[in-house]
């Protein structure tokens, strides 16, 4: 039956209706009832980062409460990454982003000072990652930089064999002899202790002076076994340095060198390689060595390192790492340490070998032997990315700071 030319128009006009009731809906749907998102795909104002993680770094979100008062919102963070050290990934900050921070050392307030090898100047950096010149003093080609432990002095060592110490206070600045070498600050830093390496090895000894080197007086001759002696003064004040000799293939005699002529009792120790680090009174001596038994990887040890009690309780901590990979609490009852991930066998020997293994974090009470990891620091990609090369614990505990060997940054990990 053919339709008519009345009936057909009806037809038309009630599409016409339908289509556009259906497109009224859409642009409901669409631009009403969706909220609208920003061109850059953000929203709420939080930029997803590239690799589709929430950014680490992202600044915290602010909501107002019902009352009006304003309440920050918990950071996005990295999925399974902790922001404190809990036995796993854990966020890290990078206190010095734009500089290799040669030599540092906490001083107080918890604040390190460093040598930035780029400007050839000394700074300062807190906590918050608050960076701060130091001193107007300008020394290009640091060596090395020894920190005084009570005072803003420093002995700076250049590659041409030079030495200057630096009071940054005053300003004052003294040339010391070529032949100083390896120093280090008594615990008052009113003294300090070097080896004077003639070109005669019978005129080599260990001395101490005044940090300007007046008023130098011999404690040891070294002839040729300087390089068996470590300046290393005690924490305790009874000792300016500790050497080592072999009892045989696999054991060493470690002695400690008085300021007075003290006949100490020495350390029996065995393996080899051997590095040292004090607790901070001195009373006990943390050790690493290495032997055919530990798979040539450094195995750490503890023992007492003072007066009477030399040589005693002794205790195996059974961790894979040197000794001066390793920080003592202000108490010197906790010890935190870098351990490599992966203690490949003879690093010991070559250190090298561990290039590209980060570090995980333990943390061992010294005085039940409980030992924990505690971190596995990582950087915003959440990656292991770190190795520790010198540890320290903030005065309250709550945070680590630490140098990695790779990029020569200060990094602070959360406890």
């Amino acid at each position: 039956m053919a339709i008519s030319e009345r009936t057909r128009k009806i037809i038309y006009g009630a599409i016409f209706v339908l289509a556009v009731i259906a497109i009224a809906y859409l642009l409901y749907v669409v631009f009403i009832r969706t909220p609208a998102q920003d061109p850059s795909g953000n929203v709420n104002g939080v930029t997803p980062s590239t690799s589709g993680l929430p950014n680490v770094n992202q600044t915290t979100n602010r909501n107002q409460n019902t009352n009006g008062s304003v309440q920050p919102t918990a950071t996005p963070g990295i999925p399974g990454v902790d922001t404190t050290a809990s036995g796993g990934p854990t966020k890290t900050r990078i206190l010095t982003p734009d500089t290799s921070a040669q030599d540092p050392a906490l001083k107080q307030d918890d604040v390190l000072h460093y040598y930035n090898t780029t400007d050839g100047r000394f700074y300062t950096v807190n906590a918050n990652g608050e960076n701060t010149q130091f001193s107007d003093a300008q020394f290009y080609n640091v060596e090395k930089a020894t920190w005084s432990k009570k005072t803003e002095e420093a002995i700076l060592e250049f590659p041409d064999g030079a030495n200057i110490y630096y009071d940054f206070t005053t300003g004052k600045q003294v040339t010391l002899p070529k032949e100083f070498e390896e120093f280090d600050f008594s615990p008052t830093s009113k003294q300090i202790a070097f080896k004077y390496m003639h070109q005669d090895p019978e005129r080599r000894v260990l001395a101490v002076s005044s940090p300007d080197g007046a008023s130098a007086r011999t404690l040891e001759a070294l002839g040729d076994h300087a390089d068996s002696v470590k300046v290393e003064w005690s924490p305790a004040g009874t000792a300016a340095a500790t050497f080592w000799k072999f009892s045989d293939f696999s054991s060493q005699e470690v002695g400690f060198i008085g300021l007075n002529d003290e006949n100490f009792k020495g350390i029996s120790v065995n393996g080899m390689g051997l590095r040292t680090q004090y607790s901070p009174t001195g009373q006990q001596l943390l050790y690493s060595t290495y032997s055919q038994a530990t798979g040539y990887k450094p195995e750490l040890n503890i023992v007492d390192a003072n007066g009477q009690d030399i040589g005693k309780n002794l205790k195996a901590l059974t961790l894979n790492t040197f000794a001066d990979k390793c920080a003592f609490s202000g108490t010197g009852t906790i010890l935190y340490c870098g351990v490599p991930a992966d203690p490949k066998y003879g690093f010991g020997l070559e250190p090298g070998i561990l290039e590209g293994v980060p570090d995980d974090i333990y943390r061992i009470d010294l005085t039940t032997g409980l030992k924990k990891k505690i971190a596995v620091p990582v950087n915003e990609q959440g990656d292991p990315a770190y190795a520790v090369d010198t540890l320290f614990v903030s005065s309250d505990e709550k945070h680590l700071f630490f140098r990695d060997t790779t990029t020569g940054q200060l990094i602070k990990i959360d406890l």
